[in-house]
């Protein structure tokens, strides 16, 4: 006879297991697994076989975060059945896995921040209408839980400002690590800048163009970071719209409000 320690360990693991799968579709599943293997190639590599001179530059704890946070859904659905995370839909993870592997595996393993013109700007712009996308499903599921209607306009207006507060979170973010941890985040060392690109800084790192008097009078960390805020600005801008043409967990069979009025109601929603 089996104890109830085991009987709950046995159908928590299968009710897990049943609901991450069948939320989820094969396509999905393949996307995010070629993804992860790839960022388990590059822990390896940078743990193992790059060396020390490698690992100060691109640490394995930052790539074994970002590979954690690939994982989002599937953490969010051990979280208590009363969260409201349980309610995001996982397409999220379609956003969200593949900002963490543009910043972790493209940006720092394969050294795209400074090989490539303007891939960290880009990267903000992708960060925040990420952040944008976030917070429409933040929204989203909020309303699920708290079982409350509300028109996708305004869901959409509340997750532009979710995207700008995470971006103007980083720049907090970056500003900090500067100034109190001796880092470089806003490239305010225009030397050290130079000297990690190998090469000219003023088109890897920045949109604006620099003269000689802007550098020498130190502007260089402040191009830098109204760069940032320009792309941020871009980047959600172009998801909200994206969410205003196309809100789709407010309309055809995804409808949330068609879902909760019939919740409300008692009558089943098709």
């Amino acid at each position: 006879m089996k104890s109830k320690w085991q009987h709950y360990k046995e159908t928590t693991l299968k009710g897990y297991f049943k609901r991450v799968l069948g939320m989820t579709t094969k396509p999905m599943l393949i996307y995010w697994w070629i993804l992860r293997l790839l960022m388990v190639w590059a822990f390896i590599d940078t743990a193992f076989l790059r060396g020390s001179t490698y690992q100060a530059s691109n640490p394995p704890i930052q790539i074994i975060a970002n590979l954690v946070g690939m994982f989002a859904f599937e953490i969010i659905q051990l979280f208590p059945e009363n969260s409201r995370l349980r309610y995001f839909s996982p397409s999220f993870q379609y956003i969200t896995a593949t900002g963490f592997f543009l910043g972790s595996f493209g940006g720092a393993y394969c050294n795209l921040y400074y090989s490539l013109p303007m891939y960290d700007k880009i990267l903000h712009a992708t960060g925040t209408a990420e952040g944008v996308y976030i917070g429409y499903e933040y929204l989203s599921a909020t309303q699920l839980k708290l079982k409350k209607t509300t028109p996708h306009q305004i869901v959409n207006l509340g997750a532009l400002g979710f995207g700008f507060i995470l971006a103007s979170a980083w720049e907090l973010f970056e500003f900090i690590y500067d100034q109190f941890f001796g880092g470089d985040a806003q490239h305010w060392n225009y030397q050290a800048a130079l000297e990690e690109a190998e090469k000219t800084g003023r088109e890897i790192f920045h949109m604006f163009p620099l003269t000689q008097e802007m550098l020498d009078g130190g502007r260089f960390a402040l191009m830098d970071t109204m760069g940032d805020i320009v792309l941020n600005f871009v980047g959600a801008f172009i998801m909200y719209i994206v969410l205003c043409v196309y809100p789709y967990r407010h309309r055809g069979k995804n409808d949330i409000n068609k879902q909760i009025e019939s919740s409300l109601s008692g009558n089943q929603y098709e």
